[in-house]
């Protein structure tokens, strides 16, 4: 298929999954039990097609304790579109999830949620499939704009859009000096709850706990795979 039908094709299904996209509160910060992260990696991200390894880690959000984790493994043909990242790498996430045996309350999604060009990002996607809360919780800027934001640890910033200054998130800091990260919610959370539920997933990393260590058992797995072959 050539890069336009894709981008056709990519389009209309955004649209249509963007019905579905609540930005309410489905379950507050105390009601939380369960929370989960994924990640997701390419045995080789230069070839094309390309093995991907999609990984969920689900922990008890009062001990962080991990409770279930899964991974998908499985042939990628998509290639990487900006700005349709949830084509490429979502069904490996959704793959995964189907084998939880403990579903969690909310999934942070290593990527973007409403912060997008079609408030569509892979948190976003996910959540309408999934019909979930779900918070995106990037290490880049994709879309949006913000004022300058103070160096220590735990301050913030709205993140709005560009076209109508509405919020599509927050900037936070979750290190000294360091590079910010981007909360947007991606279905059933309000901005500022998904926000809240990120610095309560804050241990002392750039990132948080849960997408943290979903990075980690996916690079395990990679590895693993890597020596087998």
């Amino acid at each position: 298929m050539s890069k336009e039908k894709y981008l056709k094709s990519f389009l209309k299904i955004q649209n249509e999954l963007r019905k579905n996209l609540v930005l309410e509160d489905k379950i507050s910060l105390e009601k939380i039990r369960y929370i989960a992260g994924t990640d997701l990696t390419f045995l080789n991200p230069f070839n094309h097609p390309c093995r991907g390894i999609g990984v969920i880690l689900v922990f008890d959000f009062k001990t962080w304790k991990i409770v279930d984790k899964v991974y998908s493994i499985d042939i990628v043909n998509v290639p990487y579109i900006p700005g349709f990242l949830a084509f490429r790498e979502a069904p490996l996430i959704l793959s995964a999830y189907k084998k939880l045996k403990i579903k969690p309350d909310v999934l942070i999604v290593d990527g973007h949620g409403i912060a997008h060009p079609r408030k569509m990002g892979i948190a976003a996607h996910i959540g309408a499939i999934l019909n979930i809360p779900t918070i995106g919780c990037a290490k880049k800027l994709l879309y949006g704009k913000y004022d300058d934001l103070k160096v220590d640890a735990g301050e913030y910033v709205p993140l709005y859009d560009p076209k109508t200054n509405e919020i599509l998130g927050y900037v936070l800091r979750s290190r000294k000096k360091v590079s910010p990260i981007f909360v947007s919610p991606g279905n059933y959370l309000t901005s500022e709850t998904a926000l809240e539920i990120v610095k309560n997933c804050l241990k002392g990393y750039r990132l948080p706990e849960p997408t943290r260590l979903a990075h980690l058992y996916c690079n395990s797995i990679r590895k693993e795979l890597l020596n087998k072959n």
